[in-house]
């Protein structure tokens, strides 16, 4: 016979074997759903370990010199490869033990098995036996039996490959076991993000009250599913309105729920309504006394009241962005920043101080929250106060077209990069005398 024709009558047997693990590894890479990986993996191992039967060992829960012995055609579900739920035939002697406490691969060809051994009915009838550890944490944690009805039907060339296949596989399996896991939590927890996100969006305004001469835009967005940012507007007599808007330090589900705090307090309040600084000092003595003074937990806010019978605005500010303010034609851009203050929930023992600014038809004012002038671009380069003053000097837009332009630009310059913080804006646009302008 010619040297290549026998090197190819010895490889027939081993390119059988790739074909096998080949196809084998294609299915694991195409697998998702641990319970497909499972059956794909007990329809080959059979024709893979070419045996008649295959056992799997496992110590059991409570007893590390107990056995645990089920057939691979018997498993119902994948977690039984590499969990111990106790389900099996309990052996606390015999050979199968002593081939997991021992923990080594081995090859028994030629053998016969002791009648009196407890594990008879397993392996009553068979000539050879493959024993295939698998490891967890540097142990051997279980192991795979493989028996045949002849002799000498094991070689020993093949048991290297079976061992690091099967704990390939295990792992495998328990990893994608685990993925699933984490999925479904993730799915889990989403969806009940979504639903406080949904609720912390209720109890954003509705619908704005009409305000002679004022018309009024805003913009909302949570940089996860709820957020820690909060705008509000209060109806006040004489036809006033106070104009809120907040920040809660953190993200997600704290800051929603300190941000719900601050919505119920802030509708609690009984005045005296044309104060914002009482309206803050109201704020803070019942969110620190209750809700921040252990948890590090802060609010800026800045809170003012427009008086639209004589355009005067007075504030207060709780380390708030102060707004930005543009006359119409104007070139230069001012800030509403006379009196400041420490955030909410800091501190019960401060007054806010208040301050006025007269407001003139075609003044624009833009109240926000840092994650509009702090939004990133991909080089770190923040969007600033000067980009968002440049954004409302335009006198032929509306409310409604500023907040648009003002959103665009933002994601025009943030490009890629996530966004990590809540976006919050008002924007108010004084008008000429005339009926209240109907709010956007």
């Amino acid at each position: 016979m010619h040297p290549s024709e026998l090197d190819l009558a010895a490889f027939q047997p081993l390119a059988g074997q790739l074909d096998d693990v080949v196809t084998m590894m294609r299915t694991i890479s195409r697998t998702t759903k641990p319970e497909a990986f499972f059956r794909e993996y007990v329809e080959r191992i059979r024709q893979f370990y070419a045996v008649d039967r295959v056992l799997l060992l496992k110590h059991a829960p409570d007893n590390e010199h107990e056995v645990i012995v089920t057939e691979v055609t018997e498993w119902t579900r994948p977690r039984q490869l590499y969990e111990d739920d106790g389900i099996g035939i309990h052996l606390q002697t015999g050979l199968l033990l002593s081939l997991l406490e021992q923990g080594e691969p081995l090859i028994l060809n030629d053998w016969e098995y002791d009648e009196d051994d407890p594990g008879t009915v397993l392996l009553a009838g068979m000539r050879s036996l493959r024993a295939v550890p698998l490891f967890e944490n540097g142990e051997t944690a279980q192991m795979i039996i493989g028996l045949k009805a002849e002799p000498e039907a094991f070689r020993p060339e093949e048991l290297p490959g079976l061992v690091w296949l099967s704990n390939l596989f295990r792992h495998a399996l328990q990893n994608l076991s685990l993925a699933e896991k984490l999925n479904n939590a993730y799915q889990s927890v989403d969806r009940e993000m979504k639903s406080v996100g949904e609720i912390q969006r209720s109890l954003l305004p509705e619908s704005f009250p009409e305000v002679y001469g004022l018309e009024l835009s805003s913009y909302y967005e949570t940089s996860q599913r709820a957020g820690g940012d909060y705008y509000d507007f209060f109806p006040l007599p004489d036809g006033n309105v106070g104009i809120l808007i907040a920040d809660v330090s953190g993200h997600g589900t704290p800051a929603a729920v300190v941000m719900a705090i601050m919505h119920t307090i802030a509708h609690t309040f009984q005045g005296p309504y044309d104060s914002p600084g009482v309206f803050l000092n109201y704020l803070n003595e019942h969110i620190t006394d209750r809700y921040t003074n252990n948890s590090g937990t802060f609010v800026t806010a800045f809170y003012g009241v427009y008086n639209p019978h004589t355009g005067n605005f007075k504030y207060a500010s709780a380390g708030h962005n102060p707004p930005l303010r543009r006359r119409c034609g104007a070139t230069t851009v001012t800030k509403i920043n006379k009196v400041g203050g420490m955030p909410l929930g800091v501190t019960r023992d401060i007054q806010y101080e208040e301050a006025e600014e007269l407001l003139y038809p075609g003044d624009r004012v833009v109240l926000y929250t840092d994650g509009i002038v702090e939004a990133a671009a991909p080089d770190g380069e923040l969007f600033g106060t000067g980009r968002l003053g440049e954004m409302i000097g335009n006198c032929d837009l509306t409310t409604s077209n500023i907040v648009d332009s003002v959103v665009a630009a933002v994601n025009k310059h943030t490009r890629t990069t996530a966004q990590s913080d809540d976006r919050t804006l008002v924007v108010m646009i004084l008008r000429n005398g005339g009926a209240p302008v109907q709010l956007q």
